[in-house]
């Protein structure tokens, strides 16, 4: 059995001795600030010299389908006591804008998780804006924020923004405990396409922030993506059937083979995606092909991957 396609539209760990600039752009509103990959993160960092609002960080230079799941891993080791306000940022976005490339025609719907500070209150934010409205809910006073783990300066949190093409909802969300946690409420209004930022938002001069990310994906959203596996022989006719285990052995996914020789496994809604598992082709009970999949930062099982299995087996 071998991986066909993968169904995840950007994966990015960071890993390497330069950011893709075939994938991302610079957004440099502040010049003092610096951008640049760190040993595993794209690191953003530096002293503000702005008193105005300005964006330091990347954007992708392309645009994604809008029904998505955007999740990333980042990490603020810095000063959170520092007088002004000041947002370290993973932003879904319907437009681009970046220093190069911009795509201004259509409407600015977006949302954000944002861990930060306003005034007395540090914490965990979800903003939004919906341009078509003119509702623009960020930085907003009376808003009270997820109060902070403790350890945001010293490891990485696991964010999510995600939206919902058939129902136009919004939410954001943070991973404790293995679990997705909601952070703010969420919102309900269209978007047309996908796009990332990861960035700073500092709105004082003289700010020393520093913020890390690392393993970001953008991947179909699995309420309407699922998994598929062609198995070419044995023919379908004869019972064939694939499952998805998770590594204790636990099935997480079941699907027949159907005339066409297609399985489709649909994938948990709230998985923590890339997944690990083994995929496996069963006729009458006997395992006769299997691949076990093991996930590392942005490797692993997506929503709308596509796998094919011979049928006569690899054992």
């Amino acid at each position: 059995m071998e991986l066909i396609k993968s169904g995840a539209y950007l994966t990015e760990s960071f890993k390497g001795r330069e950011i893709d600039l075939s994938k991302w752009q610079f957004w440099r509103m502040d010049p003092s600030m610096e951008v640049e990959v760190g040993e595993g993160f794209l690191h953003i960092h530096g002293t503000t010299s702005k008193d105005v609002r300005s964006f330091t960080g990347l954007t992708t230079r392309r645009l994604y389908p809008a029904d998505a799941v955007l999740i990333v891993e980042m990490s603020m080791p810095c000063d959170y006591d520092q007088e002004g306000t000041f947002g370290f940022v993973a932003h879904l976005c319907n437009r681009v804008l970046g220093d190069e490339i911009k795509i201004l025609s259509i409407p600015d719907n977006n949302c954000e998780v944002t861990f930060g500070r306003m005034g007395e209150k540090l914490g965990w934010f979800f903003w939004w804006l919906n341009h078509m409205s003119g509702e623009f809910h960020k930085w907003i006073r009376d808003e009270e924020p997820l109060e902070p783990f403790g350890d945001e300066a010293v490891s990485f949190r696991t964010v999510r923004l995600s939206y919902d093409a058939e129902t136009n909802l919004l939410e954001g969300s943070i991973l404790e405990g293995g679990k997705w946690i909601r952070i703010g409420r969420p919102v309900r209004f269209q978007k047309h396409f996908s796009s990332i930022e990861l960035k700073i938002d500092a709105q004082a001069r003289g700010l020393d922030l520093d913020l890390r990310f690392r393993n970001c994906r953008l991947f179909p959203n699995p309420r309407r993506n699922p998994l598929r596996v062609f198995v070419g022989d044995p023919s379908p006719k004869v019972g064939a059937t694939v499952e998805l285990l998770d590594m204790d052995g636990q099935v997480i996914s079941r699907s027949g083979v159907n005339p066409d020789g297609l399985a489709v496994l649909h994938l948990p809604e709230e998985g923590n995606f890339p997944l690990s598992g083994r995929l496996r082709v069963l006729v009458g009970g006997e395992v006769v092909d299997w691949l076990e999949v093991v996930s590392d930062g942005v490797s692993g099982i997506y929503p709308g991957d596509f796998y094919a299995s011979p049928g006569d087996g690899n054992l």
